[in-house]
C-alpha cells in the first residue's frame, strides 16, 4: 500500500505542474463567472439558470482534465524514460497502475472542490445565498469521475494519448445517452438496433447513473437508492477496469 501511495503522490505532484491544468482551472473560473450574463434573458429563472450552468461547467471542466491529463500519465512515464527506473524496482503492475489511478483521482478531487468553492462564492454573490442542496451534485461527481478516471487509465494502457483522449470523451457522452437510446428503441419499436443499444448499455459505463443535475437544480428529492447505486456501480466498474489495466500494462513492451 505504501508503494501505491508513493506513486499516487508523485503522480499528483507531476500533474499539478502541468500547464494544461492551470489553463483549465482559469478557464473554468471565467466560465463560472460568465453565468451571470444569462440572468437578464432568463425571465425570472435567473437562480436556476446560474445553478444549472454552474454545475454543468464544473462537470465539463472535470471531463477535460481527465481527458487531457489522465490519458497522458502513462505516456509521460515513457516519454521521460522514468518507466525504466520504475521497472527495476519491486513494484507490481497492479501497484503501479493503482498509484497512477489514485494520483489522478486525488487531482480530480482537489480541482473539483476548488471549482465548487468558486461556484458557491458566485452563487452567494449573485443570488445572495448559497444553495447547499447543490452539494448532492458533488457527491455524484466524485463517483462519476472515479469511473471516468478508470476509463482514461484503462485506455491509456493500449492506445496513444490522442486516441485515448478521443475515446474517453466518446465513452463519457455515449454513457450518458445509452439510457435514453434504450428507451427510444423500445418506444419506436426499432428491434433491428436493440442488440447494438443493449450492448452499449450493458458493456459501456452507464454515466446516466450519476446524472442528478435536474433534481438538484429544481430541488427534487433524490432516493437513497440513487446514492447507493452511484457508489457501488462506480467502485465495482472502476475496480474491474483497473485490474484489466494492470494486466494490459504487464503485456506492454517498452524496450
Amino acid at each position: 500500500m505504501n508503494k501505491v501511495l508513493a506513486i499516487a503522490q508523485n503522480t499528483f505532484k507531476e500533474s499539478l505542474r502541468d500547464k494544461i491544468l492551470l489553463s483549465l482551472v482559469i478557464l473554468g473560473f471565467i466560465f463560472l463567472a460568465s453565468s451571470k450574463i444569462f440572468v437578464p434573458i432568463s425571465i425570472g429563472q435567473g437562480a436556476k439558470i446560474i445553478k444549472d450552468f454552474g454545475v454543468s461547467m464544473v462537470e465539463i471542466f472535470e471531463v477535460l482534465i481527465v481527458t487531457f491529463i489522465g490519458t497522458r500519465i502513462l505516456y509521460q512515464e515513457i516519454e521521460r524514460k522514468t518507466i525504466y527506473s520504475i521497472m527495476t524496482k519491486p513494484v507490481t503492475d497492479l501497484e503501479f497502475i493503482s498509484g497512477k489511478f489514485f494520483g489522478l483521482y486525488y487531482l480530480i478531487i482537489v480541482v473539483q472542490f476548488i471549482l465548487f468553492a468558486i461556484f458557491f462564492l458566485f452563487t452567494r454573490f449573485y443570488l445572495g445565498r448559497v444553495d447547499w442542496y447543490l452539494l448532492n451534485v458533488l457527491y455524484f461527481y466524485l463517483f462519476e469521475f472515479l469511473l471516468l478516471d478508470a476509463v482514461a487509465v484503462f485506455l491509456s494502457c493500449f492506445t496513444s494519448p490522442f486516441t485515448s483522449g478521443i475515446l474517453t470523451l466518446l465513452i463519457f457522452f455515449i454513457g450518458h445517452l445509452t439510457h435514453y437510446l434504450k428507451e427510444l428503441v423500445v418506444m419506436m419499436n426499432l428491434s433491428n438496433f436493440s442488440w447494438l443499444v443493449n450492448f452499449l448499455y450493458f458493456i459501456l459505463p452507464n454515466f446516466s447513473v450519476f446524472n442528478v443535475k435536474p433534481s438538484v437544480v429544481y430541488h427534487l428529492p433524490i432516493s437513497i437508492n440513487s446514492y447507493l447505486l452511484a457508489f457501488s456501480y462506480s467502485i465495482l466498474y472502476s475496480t474491474i477496469l483497473i485490474l484489466i489495466s494492470s494486466f494490459l500494462y504487464s503485456k506492454k513492451e517498452y524496450l
